[in-house]
């Protein structure tokens, strides 16, 4: 017995959201992560059953939005993202330097 594409594009959401929520830190994951998927999956299913496409959208690009407004400098703001950040900046000056005075 197949499933509804209702209940597909549901699933489908809830496991890309759920990937999405990775991009949080992980304090924030551990507190908040698996009820963040279940209003997710909760809006995305009135959306599916009442609203339709337009709404689908609108919940993704809230989605997205929160993404890069929320996750993304949660994450930048961690130290060890930054000592990456730095490691990664000092090392490609070193390489530039090195191979601009190696003849």
């Amino acid at each position: 017995m197949g499933r509804s594409p209702q209940s597909r594009i549901i699933r489908a959401s809830r496991l890309a959201y759920a990937v999405l929520v990775l991009a949080y830190p992980r304090d924030l994951r551990r507190t908040f992560g698996e009820e963040m998927i279940e209003v997710f999956e909760d809006v995305m299913r009135e959306a599916v059953s009442r609203r339709g496409r337009l709404a689908i959208a609108t919940i993704w690009g809230s989605a997205l939005w929160e993404l890069l407004t929320v996750a993304a400098p949660s994450r930048l703001a961690s130290n060890g993202t930054i000592a990456g950040a730095l490691s990664f900046v000092a090392a490609s000056v070193l390489f530039l330097v090195f191979f601009r005075f190696v003849p």
